[in-house]
């Protein structure tokens, strides 16, 4: 398991000693997914954190018998249904696979015994939950407040990365509309 880059990652969040970095590798748990395969059902609890360390994901519910992505987590991302892991309940998320993805993952005990080992880890904490919360808000304001075309701009602006690696289907889905009216609007931009 080769940890150059989450320490990389987590040293961007915070500024971690080596030691405080070593003493989290021990509740490392590397997990390989292959394209179309599950990080988390329906339903099912959830205990553990994952950090991305390649591929890509995708976190979606089922209502009427759709499937409507929430969001997506890339290359050094923290993926987690976060209000369902703070709230110990059943998830009400999928997170799939959408391509060959390989995981770092961590339960929130272990990152609760760093948290009284080092303030540092209580940092990196609140700022990964910092994070979630601003993602959540981001997308439920632009939903109020942007128009279908806004959106997009929006996407494009904040998430980069998706559009190369997300199908259009599902980026239509995380967008509110029908992969017809996505393909319309970015004809309209490209004109």
């Amino acid at each position: 398991m080769d940890l150059n880059n989450f320490k990389t990652q987590i040293r961007n969040i915070t500024d971690f000693s080596e030691e405080e970095c070593g003493m989290f590798i021990p509740f490392l748990k590397q997990v390989s997914l292959e394209k179309g395969a599950f990080w988390l059902r329906e339903s099912q609890r959830i205990d553990r954190i994952a950090f991305v360390e390649k591929g890509a994901l995708r976190l979606f519910y089922t209502q009427d018998g759709k499937e409507i992505n929430n969001h997506f987590f890339l290359e050094n991302d923290y993926a987690v249904s976060y209000l369902d892991l703070l709230k110990q309940r059943p998830s009400r998320y999928n997170i799939q696979a959408l391509e060959q993805t390989d995981l770092l993952t961590f339960t929130v005990g272990a990152l609760e015994e760093a948290y009284a080992a080092s303030k540092n880890w209580e940092r990196f904490g609140r700022i990964i939950a910092e994070n979630a919360y601003g993602i959540a808000t981001n997308r439920f304001e632009s939903f109020l407040f942007l128009s279908a075309k806004e959106r997009y701009l929006q996407m494009l602006e904040d998430y980069p990365r998706f559009l190369p690696r997300i199908p259009l289907y599902h980026l239509a889905s995380y967008l509110g509309m029908e992969r017809e009216s996505l393909s319309r609007i970015r004809r309209e931009l490209s004109n």
